[in-house]
This record gives C-alpha cells, sequence and structure tokens, in this order.
C-alpha cells in the first residue's frame, strides 16, 4: 500500500482498509472498485460490482465492471502473491512462492472471457465492445504473461489507473450518457441478490471445476468415489468427497 496513492485516493487508507476487509480476495475486488470511483478518472462512468450473469441456467460472478462513455471494462482481481507465470491459452498459471512452494490457478483471462461472453450475450453487445483487465496485488510480480492487446490488459494494480487514463485519453467517446444509463440499467438489478441466491451460486460452483470451468463428475479411483473433472486427461484436477 502506497502513501502516495493513499493520499491521491487511489487506494484505501489504513481505516477504510479494516473497515472493508473480509478475506483477500473480496479485498482486492474493493481495492480495484477504489481506485475506479473517487473521481480518479475523466470521463462519465458508473461502476458496478458482484454481478451475476445469467448463464446456462447458471449464473457467472463479474468482479467489477466499469462502464465508461470511451467503453466497457470488465475487472478480474487476483489477491496474489509471490511470482506469476502463464501465457493466454494454457489452461492454468502458475503461482511461485519464496519457499518454493508452487500452485496453480485457472487461466484468469479465460475466466474473464467467459464473464465477457455471458455479459455481451446479456446485454446483446459484440464481444469486441468489452475490455478485459486482468488485475494482479501490489504484492506479486508478474514475472512471465502475455503482453498486453487491444482487448486484455494484465497489470498489478498500482499501475492499473496509469494504464486506463492511457487507453481512455487515446479512445474516442462511444457512449452517450442515455446509453451508459440503458446498460446499467440491465446489469444493477443482477448486483441486487439475496443470500439465498447468493448461496445457490456458490453451490452451483462446487459442480464447477476450479480449473478450467468444466463439469466435475463422480469418479472411481483405487481409494473410492471422488469428484474429477469431466474433460479428464485434459484437465487432471479432482476434489475428495466430503
Amino acid at each position: 500500500m502506497g502513501v502516495w496513492e493513499i493520499l491521491k485516493g487511489e487506494q484505501p487508507g489504513i481505516f477504510k482498509t479494516l473497515m472493508n476487509y473480509e478475506n483477500a480476495g473480496q479485498f482486492g475486488e474493493f481495492s480495484t472498485e477504489f481506485a475506479l470511483t473517487n473521481d480518479n478518472l475523466d470521463g462519465e462512468l458508473v461502476v458496478l460490482k458482484n454481478i451475476y450473469i445469467p448463464i446456462q441456467g447458471k449464473t457467472t460472478e463479474i468482479d467489477v465492471v466499469m462502464i465508461h462513455e470511451k467503453g466497457i471494462f470488465v475487472f478480474e482481481s487476483k489477491n496474489y502473491s509471490g511470482w506469476i507465470f502463464g501465457n493466454t491459452e494454457q489452461l492454468n498459471w502458475t503461482q511461485c512462492l519464496q519457499n518454493g512452494e508452487k500452485n496453480k490457478f485457472y487461466n484468469p483471462i479465460r475466466q474473464n472471457r467467459t464473464h465477457i461472453k455471458a455479459l455481451a450475450e446479456y446485454l446483446g453487445m459484440p464481444i469486441s465492445e468489452f475490455v478485459s483487465y486482468i488485475v494482479f496485488s501490489e504484492r506479486c510480480t508478474l514475472k512471465k504473461v502475455p503482453e498486453d492487446s487491444c482487448n486484455v490488459v494484465i497489470v498489478r494494480r498500482p499501475n492499473m489507473l496509469k494504464k486506463l487514463r492511457a487507453t481512455l485519453k487515446a479512445t474516442p467517446i462511444k457512449y452517450t450518457h442515455d446509453a451508459i444509463q440503458s446498460i446499467v440499467n440491465k446489469l444493477y438489478p443482477l448486483t441486487n441478490k439475496n443470500p439465498e441466491e447468493k448461496q445457490q451460486h456458490v453451490e452451483n460452483l462446487k459442480t464447477k471445476c476450479p480449473f478450467c470451468g468444466n463439469e466435475l463428475v463422480l469418479r472411481k479411483g483405487k481409494y473410492g468415489q471422488f469428484w474429477g473433472c469431466s474433460t479428464y486427461p485434459k484437465c487432471r484436477f479432482t476434489r475428495p468427497i466430503k
């Protein structure tokens, strides 16, 4: 957490951090939302968070969406530490910690691509209208990740606003006030989910592979039944039955 960024209103201070910290993942989303608001960006914009988009009879949750007069930006927050390695199309990326531990996590480009596809279908808009931002915490080092493209940006949170400002400065206005409000009016009801609906979303996730997003199926092995990815051997994720 940088003192200068706190003074500029780009990062939450200690008090706001304490008031809004539930867990590392949730706080990463809050920090991203905080940076996008507080008059940190020029132009008309609306920021929505925790949007449950319907897809194939279930829902997919988007961390943060910014509807700006110059584009629609979809943010996936990753509050990891350590070194981060990954490429565009591989199934999983790798987190390497100082103690030598390595952890796999589902490719966030693919993850946000699924979010954007669902969002585009729900709004009846082409996928090209959306820009994917994969935002990692300041606690990590992006050792080997893809270069930015016109529709995918991978960035550590302290550099997010700098990249956004450069993009917005070079982009003409695309959406009128009425167009922005029309999009917001369609999405806002999807942010107001009751506890039962949120729990159902969580339950649905339990049947999804966290690595590739495909269905988990019951399999039988040497030591009994377990949950395994339906795409095995392409994806080798397994989960014990509890």
